[in-house]
């Protein structure tokens, strides 16, 4: 940890200094669900609240009724940073966040308030790091440490547009370590606490060492667990139940009549279960996490901060396999493009820059045609990384 000193110090310096700098809107849904349920203790009401006042309200109209759309444990884990550190907000500065972003641009404590609504993304990904570090040995030790710290997936998606999904990432990693360790059960516990923040890790259970059957069972008994207390709410089960992203895992399809199709993505997870039946010991689970992973953004019309839940298999890949790093370079390559071909608001709106690099690529040709061969990128490069393991190699 000695030789890692000064490189954890930079690394929370630019975590610090991109909190206090971007500001994405998204930011204020998931930090208004953390007031509603600190302060006004909505806790198991959250997803009707907006239902119920006068259409009339500053909120109502702005955000509408179906602003909550996430599993509760989103709302519950902003909740609790709200509780603790809300007291050391400027709260005048909050409710205008809230209600009127563009009122808080140039303010001098809006620094300030960006660093402390992304902390609790900071306390988890310090956690994911030394997680990372238990998980690697020996050289691939201080690799992997030193991706951790810099690998700009985690760095752009919480700190920089402010979204949570590092609490699946940390959930996930748990759920490796345990699985590392042979802790009965306490894996797909896990999961299913991450599922809670987002349902793809309900995806990873089948992929657990161990009986498949009471993985599956213990996994979703917790993720139901946690959202039984929500399902009286109307707008739970109307908004966040079935939330409308969810349909992005069926856009890859291939049509077999006129009114059915081949689903892309489950024809590979089918395709990935089987695999591990037979040979589940050919890859460590982290392994089978990234395929299921690589897989699903392949095939995907993804939102950049999802990328975080594969970044733990990616980093360990990099650090610990120099045959994949080449492809893996190229999956980076590619999420980066993708990345500056969204809307200006995941890039250069970040820091208040008037720039759209689709609009200035669709001047001299098709930005959505260069997406298109990104994505290509990305997938043929997904498949080069699994044909590379083990389980190819060595077992068929």
């Amino acid at each position: 940890m000695k030789n890692l000193t000064i490189w954890i110090i930079i690394a929370i310096v630019i975590r610090v200094v991109l909190s206090g700098t971007a500001l994405h809107p998204d930011i204020r849904g998931h930090n208004l669900a953390g007031f509603l349920v600190a302060q006004r203790g909505q806790a198991l009401s959250l997803y009707d609240y907006l239902s119920r006042q006068p259409r009339a309200d500053p909120w109502v109209m702005l955000y509408r009724d179906d602003l909550f759309i996430y599993p509760p444990l989103a709302y519950l884990v902003h909740g609790l940073s709200n509780l603790v550190l809300y007291p050391l907000y400027p709260q005048a500065l909050f409710n205008t966040l809230i209600t009127d972003i563009g009122q808080v641009i140039g303010h001098p404590d809006l620094p300030r308030l960006l660093i402390l609504l992304k902390f609790p993304y900071l306390v988890a990904d310090i956690i994911c790091f030394f997680i990372v570090r238990r998980l690697t040995v020996g050289k691939h030790q201080f690799a992997a440490s030193l991706l951790w710290l810099f690998n700009p997936i985690t760095i752009y998606a919480s700190y920089m547009i402010g979204q949570f999904d590092i609490f699946l990432a940390l959930f996930i990693l748990l759920a490796i370590y345990f699985a590392s360790t042979s802790r009965a059960f306490l894996p797909a516990i896990m999961l299913g606490l991450a599922a809670s923040f987002k349902p793809f890790p309900l995806f990873l259970i089948p992929f657990l060492p161990g009986s498949k059957p009471k993985n599956i069972i213990i996994g979703i008994l917790t993720y139901i667990l946690l959202m039984t207390p929500y399902l009286g709410s109307t707008g739970y089960r109307q908004y966040a139940l079935l939330a409308p992203q969810t349909d992005k895992i069926t856009y890859s399809k291939i049509l077999v009549s006129g009114s059915q199709y081949l689903p892309l993505f489950f024809l590979g997870l089918v395709v990935l279960f089987w695999l591990n039946h037979f040979f589940p010991k050919k890859l460590t689970t982290w392994e089978w996490f990234g395929a299921v992973g690589l897989l699903f953004f392949s095939l995907t019309h993804f939102h950049p901060q999802w990328f975080v839940w594969i970044a733990p298999s990616l980093v360990l890949w990099l650090a610990t396999d120099q045959h994949k790093r080449l492809p893996i370079l190229a999956i980076l390559g590619s999420y980066c493009l993708l990345i500056f071909l969204f809307e200006p608001s995941l890039t250069f709106g970040l820091f208040n820059i008037d720039f759209s690099l689709f609009a200035a690529v669709n001047r001299f040709y098709p930005a959505d045609h260069l997406a298109s061969l990104a994505r290509a990128l990305f997938a043929g490069s997904a498949i080069a990384v699994f044909l590379s393991n083990r389980v190819v190699n060595k077992s068929m």
